[in-house]
């Protein structure tokens, strides 16, 4: 990023902005083109003034819009006093102007700035006089449009920052987000708040929100010097430009409606768009494409319309507002001439002069309500986004454990891994249990269980027991209605040992758990990128190189992926497409399963992933898992309908109706032929026998 700064003749030239102007034309800018401004690399070099995550939410939950302003405060004041300066000078040349006019003239009843120079100005001293007028305006016009041209710079920085910022909040809310809504947002909603909410409140308040408290204070200006110089005639303009404020508020007003709406059907079009993407191949093999088509096509036209009634609401608007300065004018100089019977020319020149300014300044307002009406539904819309919970206000208050300021250090490097340290973790679960509301039944009940470090838990049971609830919550994602988890970490550090005892809900104990753990889900997560990339969960960068390439192929080999593998043409570099479409269920998993290979994590939590591999895979996947270096050292928790390899296991837990019916050794629960194992194995080999 360069260091140069803005040099006085870049701004009096605008070299610092014509380029990238000229080389954005009509799309919008990005980070990369705002580096060749070096006010932009200045700013970007400083420490932003947003503050983190969880002390902006307080704010963003009141109103996204306030919130941004208090945040860019220092910022939006340094624009209002560029503006304003700019605004001054420019009327400051049309003053000058005016008496450029009135030291030519024989006589004026008007001040006239030649007279307290010279008594009797000769033609000589007039022309010099005006000439050097001419310098002056000549140099404040230069003032003006330099000053507007850092308002450009400034602007363009807002108009990134704020949609960023903002994109930044959102995903952080995504991520924070609490089990229980997270259901109440589509992905259709969520791209339209990141791609279209977030621009237009970063188009307000970095194009409007200043230059509307400015066109205010302008106007004002412009009506004092207007009174000064033409006399009253000025109020016949003051109060037609008044005749627009009721028109203002019915186009905001109808503007705020036309958006809403739009914003609703935009929603419903980007979520029918994503469910046929996500769906490609069912709806392929089903033959609903027609179906679908049909109603992607009717919400697309709908939110046309919708369009074609914004687009001429707004069309209507910026035609009258347009045009009200020829309004201004004329009347203006109607009264100049019919009634005032002023006609010398300065007069007349002042008054079409003053009253094309004040109309310049009022030609925004249509586009200046237009977008206040987007940028407050915009913002309603983030509102309830950021007012959905996160996980750490679902955790008991009393909970959080106090710790010293050696164990604070020892935290925060295992939160950002700042240095290599091993982990042995072990969990217990005392009179846990959790139902989803007051109407529900337990899902969890009375839960007491004590899961050692460094070993293999296997837990089983029929469908709908509770084995992916229990993992959950040994993961924090579920806080229990009753009862509470606690881990304990021994943590080594360069062969010191450290013991640390967290409770699993509260916000060290689950940044602790994020930092140490590795999740294999049934259902894997797969980017549309390539099998290198998904490893690591990390976009290659062009030109950049894996430092990490062979660990990526050893994780893949790990999880019986090599042959696979060496069938790809392109290795590592092959696409694996929109949500894998380019690999069978059991490649995902496996692709899922390396995942956790490559992060090498002192807990891993497998959620029955080798529900979708052929049975020789599955073999070569449990011995790489429970008797290889993969699973070495490490506390697995695995909920698993494959019962044929329980005998890998260290615990067995066996959940029924949510209740740990039987939890011991496999060779001691097999060999009780009355055990809750043996009796669920013998009728899972007479159901197949049937």
């Amino acid at each position: 990023m360069s260091q140069n700064k803005t040099t006085l003749w870049e701004k009096l030239s605008f070299s610092d902005v014509t380029s990238i102007m000229l080389k954005l034309n009509k799309r919008s800018a990005t980070k990369k083109d705002l580096n060749s401004i070096p006010f932009i690399n200045e700013t970007l070099q400083k420490k932003d003034p947003y503050p983190s995550f969880l002390q902006a939410l307080p704010l963003l939950r009141k109103s996204p819009f306030k919130s941004l302003i208090v945040f860019e405060k220092n910022q939006f004041t340094k624009m209002f006093l560029i503006h304003i300066t700019d605004v001054t000078a420019s009327l400051l040349a049309a003053l000058t102007a005016v008496q450029v006019l009135r030291s030519l003239e024989q006589t004026s009843e008007h001040f006239r700035l030649i007279d307290l120079l010279y008594q009797n100005p000769t033609t000589n001293e007039k022309l010099f006089f005006s000439m050097s007028l001419a310098v002056i305006i000549f140099l404040l016009n230069i003032l003006a449009t330099s000053l507007h041209a850092q308002k450009i710079e400034k602007e363009m920085l807002l108009a990134w920052r704020i949609p960023y910022k903002l994109m930044f909040y959102i995903y952080t809310q995504l991520l924070s987000i609490s089990k229980k809504d997270r259901n109440r947002f589509q992905s259709g909603d969520i791209t339209n708040m990141a791609q279209n909410d977030t621009r237009f409140l970063g188009d307000y308040l970095s194009h409007a929100m200043v230059d509307f408290p400015v066109l205010l204070v302008s106007c004002i200006l412009v009506m004092i010097i207007m009174i000064s110089t033409i006399g009253k005639i000025a109020w016949l303009g003051f109060i037609i430009i008044s005749l627009q404020i009721p028109i203002s508020i019915f186009f905001t007003w109808l503007g705020n409606r036309l958006h809403h709406e739009m914003m609703r059907r935009g929603d419903k079009r980007l979520q029918l768009v994503t469910e046929w993407i996500q769906g490609m191949r069912l709806i392929r093999y089903f033959g609903w494409g027609k179906h679908f088509k049909q109603e992607i096509n009717e919400a697309t036209l709908s939110e046309y319309k919708q369009d074609l009634k914004i687009a001429a609401k707004y069309c209507t608007a910026f035609a009258i507002t347009h045009n009200w300065w020829m309004v201004v004018s004329s009347a203006i100089f109607a009264g100049v001439v019919y009634l005032d019977g002023q006609k010398n020319a300065s007069t007349i020149f002042a008054a079409i002069w003053f009253s094309g300014i004040l109309g310049h300044q009022i030609t925004p307002l249509p586009w200046f309500v237009n977008a206040w009406s987007q940028a407050l539904v915009a913002s309603k819309r983030l509102k309830k986004m950021y007012l959905a919970r996160i996980q750490y206000e679902e955790f008991p208050k009393n909970l959080e454990e106090k710790f010293s300021l050696e164990e604070k250090n020892l935290i925060n490097k295992i939160i950002e891994k700042k240095e290599k340290m091993s982990f042995s973790i072990s969990f217990s679960l005392e009179n846990v249990s959790l139902k989803f509301s007051e109407s529900e039944p337990y899902v969890l009940n009375n839960i007491n269980l004590e899961i050692p470090a460094n070993k293999t838990i296997a837990i089983i049971g029929p469908v709908a027991a509770g084995k992916s609830i229990l993992l959950q919550l040994l993961m924090g994602d579920l806080v229990p209605t009753e009862g509470t988890v606690r881990f304990k970490l021994l943590v080594n550090e360069n062969n010191k040992i450290t013991e640390l005892n967290c409770f699993v809900h509260t916000s060290t104990g689950i940044n602790i758990l994020r930092a140490i753990q590795s999740y294999v889900p049934q259902e894997a997560f797969i980017m549309n990128s390539t099998i290198r990339e998904n490893i690591p969960l990390k976009y290659k960068t062009e030109n950049e190189l894996y430092s990490s390439e062979k660990d990526i192929i050893n994780s893949l080999y790990a999880a019986s992926f090599k042959s696979d593998l060496t069938n790809f043409s392109q290795g590592l570099e092959t696409e694996i497409g929109e949500k894998g479409v380019n690999l069978s269920g059991g490649q995902k998993q496996r692709i899922s399963l390396s995942r956790s290979a490559f992060k090498n994590s002192s807990l891993i939590i497998l959620d029955d992933p080798l529900s979708a591999v052929d049975v020789k895979t599955e073999k070569e996947l449990v011995t790489n898992i429970f008797l290889g270096e993969w699973g070495k050292e490490k506390t697995i928790l695995w909920a698993t309908h494959r019962l044929e390899f329980l005998k890998y296991s260290d615990l067995i837990i066996f959940l029924e109706n949510g209740e740990i019916c039987e939890q011991g050794i496999y060779k001691d629960l097999i060999k009780n032929k009355k055990s809750r194992l043996t009796q669920f194995l013998a009728g899972i080999e007479n159901y197949g026998r049937n």
